[in-house]
């Protein structure tokens, strides 16, 4: 059985406004500070063989409704769960609420980090709040009881900036490995990708030169394929579209099943209209079929999907509808989903 675990103040935020951070208005990059789980000390999922952790470096509403999705149209918003307004979108605004955050997954054998987000001291012009932060990110990491050297796994699902940065720390001038007894997982088909195509958006070029490559030559990076086994509890599973690349983490407990999804998804809307893909998918359509196959498997097989990208309680299971799919938070009674 999933167990959520969460202090008595998370808890209230997650009733108050599901999203625990501050104005809305804001472009922020800023660190919530209402719902923090890495400050207790404590997994948030418990699974038994499995402990999952969140480590959330920032929420972002810099990206508005109507650039980041394409096809995005106001109507869409029609006849959705109350709590997506504004908790999850600002109406007023038309910004999105992202969170930028890793997971951990804790188990007898391995301690898995799965994405490695903006990072410090990276060169993320013209994005002036992923310009060269100073963020907490390790102090964190820290809270939750893991130095760096505890992290034996690090999954990357794709190479887009906002999932690599802490892969590599900038000592003495060089980029060096955050994690020193780490094997990086990186997509072979990913990798090949980015170490050729000359993305026309500076800041993922940067990205692949101060958080990818130095990994590479550390000799810390596997390119793996699909299917690839890290032990009989953690699989990869390749899902195209928003990259060449772009994989998946599946975690199998007796107790349950747990995908962590990257960017198959961004937002909860797209739990309602999966047909939108983002300004950022280089393959919109294989990005559907993708996001589509991996909304019916977590619906036919109870999974627990954890996006790389959801605001509270940010992670949840997907549900049947007549329309479509629903989603039901993990912290809500099956009773109460919308």
């Amino acid at each position: 059985m999933l167990r959520t675990v969460a202090s008595p103040e998370s808890q209230m935020a997650w009733r108050r406004n599901g999203l625990g951070t501050g104005d809305l208005n804001l472009i922020v990059a800023k660190p919530s500070t209402a719902y923090n789980d890495c400050t207790m000390q404590q997994p948030i999922i418990d699974l038994g063989s499995a402990q999952i952790y969140r480590i959330e470096e920032c929420i972002d509403t810099s990206f508005l409704g109507k650039s980041f999705f394409p096809q995005f149209k106001s109507e869409l918003l029609n006849n959705l769960p109350g709590w997506l307004l504004p908790h999850h979108y600002h109406p007023d605004s038309g910004a999105l609420v992202l969170s930028m955050h890793s997971w951990i997954v804790k188990t007898e054998r391995h301690t898995v980090l799965i994405d490695a987000c903006i990072g410090n001291d990276k060169d993320r012009m013209p994005r002036a709040h992923w310009h060269r932060r100073q963020g907490d990110f390790l102090h964190r990491l820290a809270a939750l009881g893991f130095q760096p050297s505890d992290i034996d796994v690090v999954m990357c699902t794709h190479m887009h900036a906002d999932h690599v940065g802490w892969n590599t720390v900038l000592r003495d001038g060089r980029w060096v490995t955050t994690f020193p007894k780490a094997q990086y997982l990186f997509s072979r088909v990913e990798y090949e990708h980015a170490s050729t195509y000359q993305h026309p958006n500076p800041i993922m070029r940067q990205a692949f030169n101060d958080s990818v490559l130095p990994v590479v030559e550390s000799g810390q990076a596997l390119m793996i394929q699909d299917g690839h086994e890290v032990d009989e509890m953690f699989t990869i599973q390749l899902a195209p579209g928003h990259t060449p690349g772009n994989a998946m983490l599946r975690l199998q407990t007796p107790a349950q099943e747990a995908l962590f999804v990257g960017d198959v998804i961004h937002h909860p809307i797209q739990v309602y209209h999966p047909e939108l893909s983002t300004m950022a998918c280089q393959d919109p359509q294989a990005s559907r079929q993708s996001r589509l196959r991996m909304l019916h498997h977590c619906c036919e097989h109870h999974t627990l999907m954890l996006p790389a990208h959801f605001a509270a309680p940010h992670g949840g299971f997907i549900e049947e509808r007549a329309a479509g799919f629903g989603l039901r938070w993990m912290n809500e009674d099956a009773s109460s989903s919308a």
